[in-house]
């Protein structure tokens, strides 16, 4: 090697490897790890304008700058017609995404942060600028450790929010082919605390929907194992596979529409009601539990085309559990099942139990914000007290040494006191002979107890009206408290 040429590190030659990828390719977008694993709630629009605004920042930058882009190409990317409605959109959605937070969490502690710093709709141009908040620099720009490659082609199609997130988890983890989470953890990056509160329904709504939309969209997709503490559902584990159905060629191919299919595109906002591909992993799952109880798949297919997905599923897990309980409770399954999958009951039974559950939430939210403004009343009584003390204190000490026979007198008020004697014995016998206005200060700052007698004692002295001051200054204070003396 010749002398004064340095070898790049292994971590040098990935920034730059990041850096390359990221201006050599039109689809390609680097975002922090930290950004993938995040708490925030997005509809998969406002999803894919993200992606879209990150892929036309330059993630090379030192900094954020304001960008503009034209609709016309919002349009390119969303497979979509320029539109009255598309610019309509875009002004509605964007203003939103000015509002959106990310939670951001890790061992060090957390930070929230704005989506977006700025918007702005130039309409002679048909373009909108925009500009990133700073905070989000460590995790859009010159990453040099801790971050994931999204080829954004495989998310444009996606209608649920929940798929554009596993597919980023995919990619992330896709070197060591699986990952896992805990039910709570995806509750929480989903923001899904107080939704699909029985895990049937959220897997159904958040997992499965996101596993048939990869299936269909992308080139990575998952399969996922159940991990139980009991009978209950704590954790899923996912494994992650290549679709053997979207390859990198079919991704370049679907990128170049043809004029007719672009005139033919039809742009949806709001998550597809569209029943999901049941050849894929939703048909697997179910016929995979029933088989064993002599149905067919092609039966399980007939009840999903005949009746809601969540209704067939529902019933399929009803009478799993009632079979775990009770294996020979049920003497014709699939008579049974057919019976349970056909009425609605079940699923009216889990919307009254989510509604039980809401309103007993609220109440217990509603005793929770009670007891917390109780604690935040009594703590901000006890700060008020303990100001009002410390200004009373220093009141006693300037008038001690203005008027050097007042202690004197308190000595005597003390001594002949059965209650307070005691402070005063402690007193003498801390300084014997010693008795003066020194001594008496002296103990007065490194004795709690004979501080808070003194000060008592003070306070009887009508003659002085030593604290008639602080009364009136702190008294407003101390009604607003429900304080009726202090």
């Amino acid at each position: 090697m010749k002398q004064g040429i340095k070898k790049r590190t292994t971590q040098e030659n990935k920034e730059i490897e990041a850096l390359e990828r990221i201006s050599s390719s039109s689809y390609m977008v680097v975002l922090g790890n930290p950004l993938l694993n995040a708490r925030f709630d997005l509809t998969a629009f406002q999803m894919k304008i993200f992606h879209f605004l990150v892929l036309n920042t330059d993630q090379t930058s030192s900094g954020f700058k304001v960008t503009k882009v034209k609709v016309s190409e919002v349009s390119q990317f969303l497979k979509t017609k320029t539109s009255d409605y598309l610019y309509n959109l875009l002004e509605k959605e964007s203003r939103k995404l000015m509002k959106k937070e990310i939670f951001l969490e890790d061992e060090r502690g957390w930070k929230v942060a704005n989506i977006l710093a700025q918007i702005e709709y130039h309409k002679k141009e048909g373009a909108f600028s925009f500009l990133f908040p700073p905070m989000l620099d460590a995790y859009l720009l010159q990453l040099k450790k801790n971050f994931t490659y999204i080829d954004v082609r495989n998310i444009v199609s996606m209608d649920s929010v929940y798929a554009i997130r596993f597919y980023g988890f995919c990619k992330e983890f896709e070197r060591f082919g699986k990952f896992q989470f805990t039910v709570e953890e995806m509750r929480r990056m989903f923001n899904l605390e107080n939704k699909y509160e029985l895990y049937g329904l959220f897997k159904q709504k958040v997992v499965v929907k996101a596993q048939d939309e990869l299936i269909k969209n992308s080139d990575l997709i998952f399969d996922f194992n159940e991990i139980k503490e009991g009978k209950k559902v704590v954790a899923l584990q996912f494994v992650i596979r290549k679709n053997p159905h979207k390859t990198q060629a079919q991704l370049e191919i679907e990128t170049t529409p043809t004029s007719q299919e672009a005139e033919d595109s039809h742009f949806e906002v709001l998550e597809s009601n569209t029943q999901p591909n049941f050849e894929s992993s939703t048909l697997l799952r179910l016929s995979g539990i029933v088989q064993v109880w002599g149905i067919d798949s092609s039966t399980i297919q007939n009840w999903l085309e005949l009746y809601p997905v969540e209704q067939v599923i529902l019933g399929v897990e009803y009478v799993q559990a009632e079979l775990e309980k009770e294996p020979k409770k049920i003497k014709n399954i699939p008579a049974y099942l057919k019976t349970i999958v056909s009425s609605s009951q079940l699923v009216e039974r889990q919307k009254a139990v989510e509604e039980e559950k809401r309103v007993l939430k609220a109440v217990l939210k509603k005793s929770e914000n009670e007891k917390l403004q109780l604690e935040q009343l009594k703590q901000q009584q006890d700060d008020f007290l303990h100001e009002v003390y410390k200004q009373k204190k220093k009141l006693v000490l300037e008038v001690l040494q203005q008027n050097q026979q007042l202690y004197q007198r308190v000595l005597n008020s003390l001594n002949t006191s059965a209650f307070s004697a005691i402070y005063y014995d402690s007193y003498v016998s801390k300084v014997g002979t010693e008795i003066s206005l020194e001594s008496f200060l002296a103990y007065f700052n490194e004795n709690t107890g004979f501080e808070a007698i003194v000060i008592t004692t003070l306070e009887h002295y009508q003659d002085l009206n030593l604290f008639e001051g602080l009364i009136k200054h702190y008294g407003a204070q101390a009604k607003a408290l429900g304080l009726n003396y202090f």
